[in-house]
């Protein structure tokens, strides 16, 4: 028995972890987000047609709105449509399930690091700190965020975990090293941060274990895997140069300075000392650092977290504020611990690297391209947990501190689901686009020909309508035209009117849709009461947001009190300019 309890506790782990993300998988957060509904969407038209919506045989990276999605979240959601049918659950369900794939993958990772055959004080303790750091891992905020949501880092974490797990069991067993090649040729396109993180962990872990991959033994497999890595990377490397490929870095990292100054540049100075003061590479240095060190910052960490409402949840920070002694504690025994070298080194590997590609973003603190710092982080506080745990003598201390752990445990556990489950949905409801699963049921109950107008002057919900109908994407593809295949990565126009059937999406136009008898969609600001008022619009339905606040308006234009109305003013004017 005492040889599978290990098994046995990392079993209960994942179960606490499933619970934790499947319940109300595809409910809670309420709606959903266009880049959410965009996928599903791209996946449902490649399962329909081959093609994405824009008419592109199964793209290398996607199209969407106006910038491009990295593919394999896309490709992973395609063979579930026919299980579960076009849903939110089913776009959210890849992440679900390598979230949770996630748990058993670093547990065997760290038993690996601490594979010692004479040493089995070694060995039991990291069983224990691999059970700790996997438990920790299950109910944490961060990564129980982007298991219950549409997020490819999620799956990209797990593909290039997966990669250093295999990694170093080919150190013993050098046919595993394909392995490793094919988990991490998946990691780079599976999201944009990896693009930095598994090049550079890959170089660092070959530089580390140089000699034993140079071997006789060895180095025929790592050329094997080498040639496998680039096949697998090779449709990445054909667009890499592309303007849709790197549309998302042009945009946001911080050394583009086409749209936006460096932080802290001073217009206004115009002294000797400006090619210093307003020098584009010491501010752009600073500008790093300074984000870069922000993810290793307990303030952030504990306190305020990421401030994105999709990329948190309401009162939660990134971690729970009472693990912050024991990430102080746990960076010290790291750093000074003797007989945890190969922990050490990959920890401190991962540390380093994993800020890296959300430091040369803008945002500050994004947890969603930082998600591989998870890892080291929750690696650090089992380490500070266990040690301390371990340097306690007496039993009835021992037993206290247990019992205490487990009543801080629960209340972690209740404050996820008060947050994740009820404050989320209260609060943040329009951050997740809700509402538009109740528009698109209302436009079907609507039973008429007449065309209907959704207004996108402040955001596009295209995707999300084209979802929820489960519109043809061949009609699609017919109707929405945008650029030529072959220039499908190299063309970035974005034509915004979009036509769904009787249903075109672009910004109303007052002046000309109301003397047209048709249905207008707008949010509280695009369609007021006032205008209502006004224009003796007739209101058919209102959505409102779980708090009570109004999400969208479904309102039937009257082109003849319009034309009445226009006719009149037009009278007026004659009469004013003296005409009879």
């Amino acid at each position: 028995m005492k040889k599978y309890l290990s098994y046995i506790l990392l079993g209960l782990i994942v179960l606490i972890a499933v619970v934790l993300r499947l319940y109300k998988l595809g409910e809670a957060p309420a709606g959903l987000y266009v880049d959410e509904a965009g996928q599903g969407y791209s996946a449902y038209s490649i399962l329909k047609t081959g093609r994405d919506e824009f008419g592109k045989s199964f793209p290398i990276v996607f199209r969407s709105l106006t910038d491009f999605k990295t593919p394999v979240y896309i490709y992973l959601i395609v063979p579930l449509i026919p299980l579960f049918g076009l849903t939110p659950f089913t776009v959210r369900l890849p992440s679900f399930i390598f979230s949770i794939l996630t748990i058993p993958v670093l547990f065997f990772l760290i038993k690996r690091l601490f594979k010692d055959k004479q040493s089995l004080a070694k060995s039991k303790f990291g069983e224990k700190l691999a059970l700790l750091s996997c438990f920790l891992l299950a109910i944490s905020p961060w990564h129980i965020l982007f298991g219950r949501t549409n997020f490819e880092c999620n799956v990209a974490l797990f593909f290039f975990l997966s990669g250093v797990l295999f990694f170093y069991k080919g150190l013993e067993k050098p046919k595993t090293l394909i392995l490793s090649a094919l988990m991490f040729g998946i990691a780079i396109p599976a999201y944009h941060s990896q693009r930095i993180i598994t090049p550079l962990i890959m170089t660092i872990l070959f530089i580390k274990f140089r000699k034993i991959l140079l071997d006789k033994i060895h180095k025929k497999y790592l050329i094997y895997s080498i040639i496998l890595g680039f096949v697998i990377t090779l449709p990445t490397l054909s667009v890499i140069s592309t303007p849709g490929f790197l549309a998302r870095a042009t945009g946001l990292n911080i050394f583009s300075h086409l749209h936006q100054m460096p932080d802290g540049f001073i217009a206004s100075y115009k002294g000797i000392l400006s090619p210093i003061v307003n020098g584009s590479w010491f501010l752009t240095t600073r500008e790093f650092f300074s984000l870069y060190f922000s993810y290793l910052s307990p303030r952030y960490m504990f306190l305020l977290g990421d401030s994105g409402p999709r990329s948190s949840f309401p009162e939660l920070s990134t971690f729970f504020l009472w693990q912050f002694p024991f990430y102080i504690y746990g960076i010290w025994i790291l750093l000074t611990k003797k007989n945890i070298s190969d922990l050490k080194f990959l920890t401190i590997a991962l540390l380093i690297a994993s800020p890296i590609p959300a430091a040369v973003t803008r945002d500050p603190y994004t947890t969603i391209r930082s998600l591989p710092l998870v890892i080291p982080q929750l690696i650090v506080i089992s380490l500070g947990i266990l040690e301390i745990y371990s340097k306690l003598k007496i039993g009835f201390v021992k037993k206290t501190s247990l019992l205490l752990f487990y009543a801080v445990v629960i209340y972690s556990i209740c404050k996820l689901y008060s947050s994740v489950i009820v404050l989320n949905e209260y609060y943040r409801a329009k951050a997740w686009d809700y509402g538009w699963q109740q528009v698109t049921s209302i436009i079907q109950g609507l039973n008429t020909d007449l065309p209907i107008v959704t207004d996108n002057a402040r955001s596009d919900a295209y995707p999300q309508i084209a979802f929820y109908l489960k519109y043809d994407p061949l009609k699609f593809q017919k109707e929405n035209f945008e650029v030529p295949t072959n220039e499908y990565y190299t063309n970035l126009y974005h034509n915004s009117e979009k036509h769904i059937g009787k249903i075109v999406t672009r910004p109303i136009n007052w002046e000309k849709d109301l003397l047209v008898d048709q249905y207008l969609i707008a949010d509280e600001l695009g369609i007021s009461l006032q205008q209502i008022k006004t224009h003796k619009l007739i209101l058919i339905s209102e959505v409102k947001y779980p708090d009570g606040a109004t999400a969208y308006r479904i309102v039937r234009t009257n082109p003849e009190f319009t034309k009445e109305e226009q006719r009149l003013f037009n009278s007026r004017k004659q009469v004013e300019r003296g005409f009879p």
